[in-house]
C-alpha cells in the first residue's frame, strides 16, 4: 500500500542527507582546507545521527521527531556555507 507519509517524513529526507554528505564529501576532497574537514566532520556526524533517528523512526513505527530534520537543515546551511567559501576563493584565484 502506498503510504505518503512513509515518503515524505521518512525516505525523502535520509535520500536528501546523503545527496548533502555526498556533495560535501566532494567539496572536501577538492578543496583541501582545514575549514572544509571540519565542516565535513560535523556535517557527517550530524547526518549518522539523523539517518539512525530517521531509520528507528520510519522502520520500527517509533513516535515521530523532528530533530533529523533539524539536524538535515543545520546541514543544508553548512553546505551552502561551504559551497559559497568555495565559489568566493575560486574567483579569487582567478
Amino acid at each position: 500500500m502506498f503510504d505518503l507519509e512513509l515518503y515524505i517524513y521518512g525516505i525523502l529526507p535520509m535520500i536528501i542527507g546523503l545527496l548533502i554528505l555526498l556533495k560535501s564529501i566532494q567539496i572536501s576532497f577538492d578543496k583541501k582546507t582545514i575549514f572544509n574537514w571540519i565542516m565535513l566532520s560535523i556535517i557527517v556526524l550530524s547526518s549518522v545521527l539523523a539517518e539512525y533517528i530517521l531509520g528507528v523512526i520510519t522502520f520500527t513505527n517509533a513516535w515521530p521527531t523532528y530533530t533529523p530534520h533539524i539536524l538535515l537543515s543545520l546541514n543544508l546551511i553548512l553546505l551552502s556555507a561551504q559551497i559559497l567559501i568555495k565559489k568566493k576563493t575560486q574567483s579569487v584565484i582567478k
